[in-house]
């Protein structure tokens, strides 16, 4: 009973994370949108690539592939995410089930139609996870940031990072969002205030 209880309040912690990251990309432009017809919403952070690996621009695709985010659905093949899954009693391994996926991997809950060909759970949390769905916004963001932003490009706040950095997931050991935001920043200096 009381390992069903805490089940239960994890759960609530993971949906209520899962709301909140809906609520303030829909508050952005971007939460309830829908892809276009024929076009899915999440392409990959490899679709990212091409232009954000320059060190120009920032290297910000070289900087998301060393950090940890990158390997997060890396970490549910491990015997310890194994051993977290079975404390849970989750009904599936951790690198399959929805309540690991939400937070280990970018779209991770999504239907596979708003799934691009480019996009690959292995890349973890990536570009979109925090910046929201890409395919509408992708090829106007460097040129019209503003047009970009109306069609769903987010630039995530502390709401965002506690969506799965929170008390609900079964691993966690305290947020410290500023040190967070440095460990993961990757500024593109064409785009830096003047």
């Amino acid at each position: 009973m009381k390992k069903a209880i805490c089940l239960a309040v994890a759960c609530s912690f993971l949906a209520g994370g899962a709301w909140l990251i809906a609520a303030r990309a829909s508050e952005s432009g971007s939460g309830g949108k829908k892809a276009s017809a024929g076009k899915a919403a999440y392409i990959g952070s490899q679709s990212c690539r091409g232009c954000h690996t320059s060190p120009g621009r920032g290297a910000q695709f070289e900087i998301w592939r060393a950090s940890r985010h990158a390997h997060a659905y890396h970490t549910l093949l491990a015997d310890s995410a194994k051993a977290v899954a079975q404390k849970l009693q989750l009904a599936q391994p951790p690198q399959e089930a929805p309540e690991c996926l939400r937070c280990h991997v970018t779209g991770g809950n999504a239907k596979p139609e708003v799934r691009g060909p480019k996009f690959n759970v292995t890349e973890g949390v990536g570009c979109e996870a925090c910046h929201g769905p890409a395919a509408e916004w992708k090829n106007v963001h460097m040129r019209d940031p503003e047009k970009a932003r109306a069609l769903g490009m987010l630039h995530p706040d502390e709401a965002v990072c506690r969506g799965c950095h929170n008390p609900g997931s079964p691993t966690f050991a305290g947020f410290d969002y500023a040190a967070a935001r440095q460990a993961i920043a990757h500024p593109n200096p064409t785009h830096a205030p003047k």
